[in-house]
């Protein structure tokens, strides 16, 4: 692709194309990692753009016209951009919920630490699981699903149209519900070995009073929730390996509703 030799309104449409392309990769998992460099996103923001550009049709763009309709052009392809980026996360949300929801109950969530995915603090567990996400993540290609989707959009929101759908953001927002659902599912072991020996506890609290319950239920509960999520850790993976076709299928519906 010859930069060079492109005419104005080419030049325009590249640029939109590339709006389109920095806003996802600055606002996606993994890319928009502190750890992946401001000019490595930038470059391979252009990478994109320059392959992606030869396969977009320019005939709509071109005969209406930039002169009235730029700004709105810019704003749209920021704003799907950002939307695609969001929703590639939904895969490290539903992990990152499992392991503060197995923290919490762990009585390890006060030790916290800096989640370089999801940009905040976190447990370690979740930090764990978070990790573990990660590679299993790039493992089976969730990047190429991502970037498949990315270029996909082009083809079902269309650049130089200044319409929006937001119908598809409402029905999104219940999606909500399917990743407290997924997370239930994935931390029910530990969840429940923590309740029995919650109960195994207050009955021995009951039959043996000189003991303090509350101090030696603290090792047990943290022994056996590490333990039952080690041995249940192909659980784990298995529903992530689902939960990575879940995203997927997000986000084909979301191009299909913008």
């Amino acid at each position: 692709m010859n930069l060079y030799a492109l005419s104005e309104p080419q030049i325009l449409v590249f640029s939109l194309v590339l709006l389109r392309m920095v806003s996802f990769v600055f606002s996606a998992a993994i890319f928009s990692a502190p750890m992946v460099s401001t000019p490595l996103r930038v470059l391979f923001s252009m990478i994109l753009a320059m392959s992606v550009y030869p396969a977009v049709k320019t005939d709509a763009v071109v005969l209406q016209g930039f002169s009235d309709s730029l700004p709105l052009f810019a704003i749209r392809e920021v704003a799907i951009g950002l939307i695609l980026g969001f929703l590639s996360r939904i895969f490290f949300f539903a992990v990152s919920m499992v392991g503060d929801v197995i923290s919490i109950s762990l009585g390890l969530s006060a030790a916290q630490l800096y989640n370089p995915v999801m940009e905040s603090q976190g447990g370690v567990v979740e930090q764990f699981h978070v990790i573990l996400g990660s590679l299993l993540f790039l493992l089976l290609n969730g990047h190429h699903v991502m970037i498949t989707a990315l270029v996909q959009s082009f083809d079902y929101a269309a650049i130089g149209l200044t319409a929006f759908r937001t119908g598809g953001l409402a029905e999104y927002a219940l999606f909500g519900g399917e990743l407290i659902t997924l997370t239930v599912k994935m931390t029910a072991p530990v969840m429940v070995a923590i309740l029995l020996a919650n109960v195994a506890m207050g009955i021995l609290g009951r039959a043996i009073p000189q003991m303090n319950v509350l101090v030696t239920s603290f090792p047990v509960t943290i022994l056996l929730g590490l333990g039952t999520m080690v041995i249940c850790l192909p659980l784990f993976v298995g529903e992530m390996s689902g939960l990575i076709d879940v995203t997927s299928l997000q986000l084909m519906k979301m191009l299909k509703a913008i």
